[in-house]
């Protein structure tokens, strides 16, 4: 992701969340700042169609919504914040293909996990990604995790061997 892509990133929030789930213009350019490296687009013949924002931190620790990132660079850990999809894309394969990159980049640099917070009904996508809901949460990360609307589930992926296979012929997220 560039600091160009977010008029396109911030229309493709729009489209994808609820009003109250709209995070500004202004910390979704801090987190790109935040997290160089560790965020991507997926681009097809109409441009930027989908995004996934990433960073370091600490297996347990939940970003609220709304939160800047508090990347920790020494951490194993790589915390999804947010994937979002264009309605024009949906189906075709386009965030599993961002979820098989930013997990294969994992991967490369060593990091043995990676999680999440599942909003929106999207669960059952995540668990399809290797993703399983943890329950026994800090009393601060049950907080944080109540910032987000509707049911919410923090998720972890163990990133391993086999997961490594699977994830060889993951491509680039640049294209789709």
């Amino acid at each position: 992701m560039q600091p160009a892509d977010m008029p396109v990133v911030l229309d493709i929030q729009s489209q994808c969340y609820p009003p109250e789930m709209n995070e500004p213009e202004a910390l979704y350019r801090e987190r790109l700042t935040a997290s160089a490296g560790w965020t991507w687009v997926a681009v097809n013949e109409m441009g930027v169609c989908a995004y996934l924002f990433g960073y370091r931190s600490p297996l347990g620790k939940i970003t609220p919504l709304g939160a800047p990132f508090a990347p920790q660079h020494d951490a194993d850990n790589l915390y999804l914040h947010d994937l979002a999809v264009s309605p024009r894309v949906a189906g075709l394969g386009v965030a599993g293909a961002l979820v098989r990159h930013a997990l294969a980049c994992a991967m490369a640099a060593g990091l043995s996990h990676s999680s999440l917070v599942s909003v929106q009904g999207s669960r059952k996508f995540w668990q399809r990604q290797g993703y399983t809901v943890v329950s026994a949460l800090a009393a601060t990360q049950t907080e944080a995790l109540a910032s987000y609307p509707g049911p919410a589930f923090y998720m972890v992926n163990s990133l391993d061997r086999a997961l490594a296979t699977s994830l060889a012929s993951a491509g680039q997220a640049r294209h789709v």
